[in-house]
């Protein structure tokens, strides 16, 4: 979602797609499954956040859920949110919050977007900005890492991501997740169980660790 409880857009001003799946009752935590599982496909060590959250600051903090993570760098432009989510994880050493005054997507041409294995984009107070990071990002045509983008339903994030080779939705929960990439995937088998166990709410982080651990061990 984008960052916190600041993404509530009207419905009116967006276009999005008819669920099968409804709402979820906490739909800022629906990406959760999805980052969890990416870390049981690939040794996530460097991650870059645009956005930072309870629902994604704190779980790439989690070392159960990132096992491997050395580095966490989260750009914020709302310093209230900001300063919000550094008292509950400035003691991570791990973690640094770069707070800019400007629009996210106006930053990340001084990023080097190569030196991360995974890019979440959940940033933003309205569609419009969110967009235009995500335009920005696939325009750097990063080959190396994952880029997540949660609210991925909207269907101005998924033109904006139209410049990525890979594109897959994660559509077990609503709001949707969005996975992108330039170079090969497989995302697939996460996919169907994340699917198969959607009966667990995604922010029970604890039992989404256990059940996608065990699937990954089992392959």
């Amino acid at each position: 979602m984008i960052a916190k409880i600041k993404n509530h857009f009207a419905p009116s001003r967006l276009r999005v797609k008819l669920f099968s799946a409804p709402r979820a009752r906490n739909d800022y935590a629906t990406h959760v499954p999805i980052l969890i599982g990416l870390a049981r496909l690939r040794e996530i060590r460097s991650v870059l956040e645009f956005g930072c959250g309870y629902y994604s600051t704190l779980t790439f903090l989690n070392r159960a859920a990132f096992p491997h993570l050395e580095r966490l760098q989260s750009v914020e432009n709302d310093a209230s949110w900001a300063e919000t989510i550094h008292e509950a994880a400035k003691s991570d050493e791990r973690w640094t919050l770069k707070l800019i005054r400007r629009e996210i997507a106006e930053s990340i041409s001084a990023l080097d977007l190569e030196a991360f294995d995974l890019v979440l984009i959940d940033d933003s107070k309205t569609s419009t900005q969110r967009s235009a990071t995500i335009r920005a990002v696939a325009g750097k045509q990063p080959q190396r890492p994952w880029i997540v983008i949660h609210d991925f339903e909207i269907e101005e994030y998924r033109r904006a991501a139209a410049g990525f080779k890979h594109r897959h939705v994660f559509k077990a929960f609503n709001p949707e997740t969005g996975v992108l990439s330039n170079h090969v995937t497989h995302w697939k088998s996460l996919d169907r169980t994340i699917r198969s166990n959607k009966m667990l709410d995604p922010d029970r982080t604890v039992h989404w660790i256990r059940v996608l651990s065990a699937s990954s061990a089992a392959k």
